[in-house]
Order: structure tokens, then sequence, then C-alpha cells
């Protein structure tokens, strides 16, 4: 009797998942580069992505930004914790789906509290991104995850840099450069992931 084909169903899974993630990635930076073009002053530059998030001209484009992305990312989350990924990367895109709406609904520039908690998602978003993909750098160490790495390194110093009010206006610059190497970094995952997978089913059918 034939062995059904178990990888079959799993290589569909990740082919989506693949999909879903380029196109509500790209969805998000459309969006951002729209943002951009219709607005890129310095005071854009010093408040980051947020600024486009008050920015009555721009309110609409990052909404259906973000939650694009939110929605990609969610549904990402399933199959990485199917796929047996580290806590830190299940969690963390559900962390930052759920995170997207929040930096929304706490616009920094209607008083201090909103300010102070949209800065603390903000901070917290960006570590647990970081999280992922240190644990991609400690899982396969191989010359394009290091580079992926340095790069998402490069552009949180430089948002960070940009943070203290001594008129250092990259925040948006690095910001959209972190965001990216974080986005790339899950593509990677997913590849990272789907090699181990065909592995297992070979083992489940020499037991068979």
């Amino acid at each position: 009797m034939s062995v059904p084909d178990l990888a079959a169903p799993e290589v569909e899974s990740r082919g989506s998942t693949v999909r879903l993630l380029a196109t509500t990635q790209a969805i998000f930076f459309v969006s951002l580069a729209l943002c951009v073009v219709v607005n890129h002053s310095t005071k854009a530059q010093q408040d980051g992505i947020s600024f486009y998030g008050v920015w009555p001209r721009t309110v609409i484009v990052v909404v259906a930004g973000y939650a694009a992305a939110g929605l990609g990312l969610w549904r990402a989350g399933i199959w990485f914790r199917r796929a047996a990924a580290p806590p830190s990367v299940f969690l963390g895109v559900r962390v930052i789906a759920i995170g997207l709406p929040l930096l929304l609904v706490t616009p920094y520039d209607e008083g201090v509290v909103l300010n102070w908690s949209h800065m603390t998602i903000g901070v917290a978003m960006a570590l647990v991104q970081a999280a992922g993909t240190i644990a991609l750098v400690r899982r396969r160490s191989r010359a394009d995850v290091r580079i992926l790495s340095v790069v998402q390194l490069a552009g949180g110093l430089l948002a960070a840099a940009s943070l203290p009010t001594w008129h250092f206006a990259f925040l948006l610059q690095g910001e959209t450069v972190y965001e990216v190497a974080y986005g790339l970094s899950l593509l990677v995952w997913v590849r990272e992931l789907a090699q181990v997978q065909p592995h297992s089913t070979s083992v489940t059918r020499s037991n068979a």
C-alpha cells in the first residue's frame, strides 16, 4: 500500500505563508512609500513613521498599511507555531500584529501620557523584532543572515540616535531600514523551518 504524501500540505502551507508575508509586507511598504512621497519634510524624518499616523492627509493610507501588515503577521504566526519556531518568532509576530493598531490609537502628539504610551509600545515592538532576528542568527549563522542582522542593527541604532532632541533627524530612515530587515528575516525564518520539515517527514515514512 502506498504511503500518503504527507509533505504536500506542508509545502502548500509554506508557499501560502511566503505569499502572505510578501504581499502584506509589500502593501505596508508601498503605503509608507506613498506617505513619504506626499510628505518627506524634516518633521516627518524627525518623528518617523508615526508622523504619518497623525498627519490628516496620510492617516487612511497608514491605517491600510498597518492593517495589511498586522493581518499577515497574525496569520503567519499560526504557521510559525506549527512549524516549531522559537517563541520569540511565533509570539513575536503576534505581538507586532497587536502593537500596530495600538500605535495608531496612542497618537504621540496628543499629550504626555499618549506620547509615552506610544514610545513604550514602539520600543517594546522593536525589542521583540530584535529577539526574533537574534534567534535566527543563533540558529543559522550564515553570511546572508549575519548581513541581515547587521542591517537591522544599523537601522535600529540610527533610529535610536534620532530619538533625543538634538536635531539628528533620521528616525524615519532608521525605522524603515529596521522594518525592511525584520520583514526579510521572517521570510528567511520560513525557509529555515521549511528545511527541517521534509527531514521529519522522511523519518516518519521510514518508521511506518
